[in-house]
């Protein structure tokens, strides 16, 4: 079976990254066919669970859909693709389009996809049992039958301001999901993440079935991970008040690493040099990560990914535009 990928736009790199990543670590063999900045086609044994699964991890995807066909975007290629590609399956129907084109009047693509596809059914906006997706680009349009809709919502909802502890240095749930599912965890693995601060690293790895191990050299941060832990009730974790220096005092091996390490005067340091610290912390992880265990660890600075290299193999980098003044790093390491 082949699916169409709809991946946000919201960063270059990390949404492919996620997708190829989770399927890595849900254990499902596939194969690239086509790639590009916002879609990903890809060729798998049909296992709808499989693909369930994948859906519920992912955080900067909007679609996954079974794959029809892609054309280049003129009315004679759509029809004539379309008609190729007949939908056996009964039930009601909704063409629905994502236009990423400034060039491409979508109704050139959306008509002849109705005309066919709508043809002796019944239409239905609102919950079709069939709905009939394109994407629009300069290049191709993409159609595919929607099998997935990443629940995007449910970040939102737990953004820090909803919690029951609250920082104003606080990931987005989103991106923390992201940074975890890159990780490449598995369901009851251990993850830790030795800077927890509020938990929100925590919580998203939690959600999806790890187990969670978080540090802090704040008492009040990790008193704050707990009631977080708890209110979105995730049992497996345990949680203690740590320097980074003496985090193998409290766990042996862990097989993932994702944090964000401390940055800018906001952030407690007890007043150690960044360089120092950085340093201090790649040597630790590296001595309780797993081998072939990986390490997600956000960055202040680009030239600040070399002291990790002093201890793991660099994998990825993936540049994180904050706000105007601030790009974070997120450098993905192997022991």
């Amino acid at each position: 079976m082949k699916y169409l990928i709809e991946l946000s736009k919201e960063h270059k790199t990390l949404p492919k990254a996620e997708v190829l990543t989770c399927l890595n670590a849900e254990k499902i063999n596939f194969d690239v066919l086509e790639s590009k900045d916002d879609i990903l086609i890809i060729e798998l044994e049909n296992k709808d669970e499989q693909i369930k699964r994948l859906a519920e991890r992912l955080s900067f995807t909007f679609f996954i859909n079974e794959f029809l066909f892609s054309c280049t975007p003129e009315n004679e290629e759509i029809k004539k693709n379309a008609q190729k590609n007949i939908i056996k399956q009964k039930g009601s129907v909704a063409v629905k389009y994502k236009n990423r084109s400034k060039n491409i009047d979508s109704k050139n693509i959306v008509e002849p996809l109705a005309d066919i596809y709508t043809t002796n059914r019944h239409v239905v906006l609102e919950n079709p049992d069939i709905e009939i997706r394109s994407l629009i680009t300069d290049s191709k349009t993409y159609i595919g039958i929607k099998k997935f809709e990443i629940n995007r919502t449910i970040f939102e909802k737990r953004k820090v301001q909803h919690r029951p502890f609250f920082s104003p240095i606080t990931m987005h749930p989103k991106l923390a999901r992201c940074l975890v599912n890159i990780s490449c965890i598995k369901r009851n693995e251990i993850l830790l993440d030795p800077f927890c601060g509020t938990g929100g690293i925590l919580l998203e790895a939690g959600l999806i079935g790890a187990k969670v191990v978080g540090s802090d050299i704040e008492e009040k941060m990790v008193k704050g991970s707990r009631k977080t832990l708890d209110f979105y009730n995730i049992k497996n974790y345990d949680l203690f008040n740590s320097d980074i220096g003496d985090i193998h005092k409290n766990i042996k091996k862990v097989d993932s690493v994702v944090t964000d390490l401390p940055y800018g005067k906001s952030t407690t340091t007890k007043g150690e040099e960044m360089n120092k610290l950085y340093q201090r912390s790649f040597q630790q992880i590296s001595k309780i990560l797993k081998k072939r265990g990986k390490a997600v660890i956000g960055l202040s600075r680009k030239e600040m990914i070399s002291i990790g290299e002093n201890y793991l193999s660099l994998l990825e980098i993936h540049e994180f535009r904050v706000h105007r003044s601030l790009t974070r790093f997120f450098a993905v390491y192997q022991k």
